[in-house]
């Protein structure tokens, strides 16, 4: 991968394509849709801060209800 990580799932086209688990180089992890190369329906992202994303993504985006919580257990829940 051209940042250093790793990718372990399907792929379509050879892009990136139904459920699969990216880790990046920084620490960051996606483990969830993807369609065409982009984090696309249901995921979870982690961060080696300790910060983590539950939610929706939309070609790459986050869209729809989410849940951003950090380190320290804040939260915030939305759209």
């Amino acid at each position: 991968m051209a940042d250093g990580g790793s990718y372990t799932g399907h792929f379509k086209h050879g892009l990136e394509h139904g459920k699969g688990v990216y880790s990046y180089a920084s620490g960051e992890k996606y483990d969830g849709l993807w369609k065409l190369g982009k984090k696309n329906g249901k995921g979870v992202t982690t961060w080696a801060s300790g910060n983590k994303y539950v939610g929706h993504y939309k070609q790459g985006l986050r869209h729809g209800k989410g849940v951003h919580s950090d380190a320290n257990g804040n939260k915030y829940v939305g759209l």
